[in-house]
């Protein structure tokens, strides 16, 4: 019987030093972007690492890594048209960028 779970079955053959380079282009991109998509992260492990996996739809389970590690948070979703994504894909809030001196602290009213 064919797995339902299609997430589990890209993550799951996914090259492991793949994940790890992937979660670590995580870290910088929200370390420099206060929003970004997965493709910012795919953009950055292309231009960092050579690790490669065979289906890049994996990134999708290394972001939610990323969110349950309390790194990012999801805040919707954002129209595409690129070879990377031609539908919706979710646009993610950085939780790891410092924000500026003058603000930490404040909490909105």
């Amino acid at each position: 019987m064919a797995s339902t779970n299609t997430t589990h079955s890209h993550t799951g053959h996914a090259n492991p030093t793949w994940k790890a380079e992937a979660l670590a282009a995580i870290m910088r991109v929200a370390s420099r972007l206060e929003q970004f998509t997965s493709h910012d992260v795919l953009e950055e492990l292309a231009s960092s690492s050579n690790v490669k996996t065979h289906d890049l739809r994996a990134i999708g389970a290394v972001m939610q890594q990323a969110r349950n590690l309390r790194l990012i948070s999801s805040i919707g979703l954002v129209r595409r048209n690129d070879r990377h994504s031609r539908n919706a894909t979710t646009l993610w809030q950085s939780r790891v960028l410092e924000q500026p001196a003058e603000t930490k602290g404040r909490q909105c009213k």
